[in-house]
């Protein structure tokens, strides 16, 4: 009899710790998984929201569509909550927290944040310069092309009679440099 109490207190002693080790594992590798993906889940969303023209004035629909990704990415059944905490009219920038509400397996709850500051209005970066490129033979132009900045080009087919080309100030021409301005060759 002495023996089966002991097997059952022992039984019980097993239970009861394997219980709080599942418990404290659970919640830590919760807390840890959340902790780790939610930033990135904030950064995904941010970027993909990037390629849509956001204003200041529509910055509900902006949080939103944040929320909306957020639950797609972090694909959890915890409470998302999104906060705006500064609003920079000037500068079209807008400061939020999210905070992520769950469950740890013992019933507790667990919290985690992250703070992240959006540009909405991005600036327009300006286009490469288009440049004009001409070729003389003699007073007539042989060839012109548009070339982008920072291309290179590549002389044209010489015509009869012409060893290469020059430039303005009478140097060889140098076609493994990329075009930043107009340029013009002769024929020499």
């Amino acid at each position: 009899m002495k023996n089966a109490v002991m097997v059952i207190v022992s039984a019980l002693i097993g239970v009861l710790t394997l219980a709080i080790v599942m418990t404290v594992g659970g919640r830590t590798n919760r807390s840890m998984e959340i902790k780790s993906n939610l930033p990135s889940a904030v950064e995904e969303t941010v970027e993909l929201l990037a390629n849509k023209k956001y204003t200041i004035n529509d910055r509900n629909a902006y949080i939103a569509d944040m929320a909306e990704g957020l639950t797609k990415t972090l694909d959890t059944d915890s409470d998302i909550r999104i906060e705006v905490l500064k609003v920079d009219k000037e500068r079209a920038m807008l400061s939020v927290r999210v905070t992520e509400t769950f469950e740890h397996p013992n019933g507790r709850e667990g919290t985690t944040e992250c703070e992240r500051t959006v540009i909405l209005n991005k600036i327009d970066e300006p286009e490469p310069g288009s440049y004009t490129v001409r070729f003389y033979v003699g007073d007539v132009l042989y060839k012109s092309c548009a070339v982008l900045e920072g291309d290179l080009i590549s002389a044209p087919v010489t015509p009869q009679g012409v060893a290469g080309w020059k430039d303005e100030n009478g140097y060889l021409a140098d076609f493994s440099q990329p075009v930043t301005q107009d340029l013009t060759y002769y024929a020499y």
